[in-house]
């Protein structure tokens, strides 16, 4: 792939990001997911549905626990060892605190370092990164 030969490259990346595709090490350093990666209705997912009695039960039983697994997908593009460093930053307004699937996003992902303002991050990538890496 050449964007891993890149220096200083963004990547866009939607469906096909979240499976088959490493980048480890220092190839990632911001990893931005606009959205929650939750299934596109189609004709079998709405045949599944039928066999539930009521709609919320079948979002808790299926579809929150396949966004689950798509979000630890595309966050393990970018994360994939302990020595690993990237900033993943979650748009989704129902992905905040309060939001309707902020504590299923947190028990999707592994412990990390939560960060509250620009600033944290700012200061995260200070300590992780060397002083030229993003020159």
């Amino acid at each position: 792939m050449r964007f891993k030969t890149l220096e200083n490259a963004v990547l866009f990346a939607a469906g096909s990001c979240w499976e088959g595709v490493d980048f480890p090490g220092d190839i990632v350093s911001s990893l931005i997911i606009v959205r929650l990666p939750f299934a596109v209705p189609d004709p079998l997912r709405e045949a599944e549905k039928e066999r539930y009695a009521t709609l919320p039960e079948y979002i808790r039983d299926i579809i929150v626990p396949d966004m689950q697994k798509k979000l630890r997908q595309g966050f393990g593009r970018a994360i994939r060892t302990e020595s690993d460093t990237c900033v993943v930053s979650i748009l989704d307004h129902r992905a905040v605190a309060g939001g309707r699937y902020h504590e299923d996003v947190l028990c999707a992902l592994p412990a990390c370092q939560m960060a509250e303002s620009i600033e944290d991050v700012e200061a995260f990538i200070r300590r992780q990164k060397q002083e030229g890496y993003y020159m």
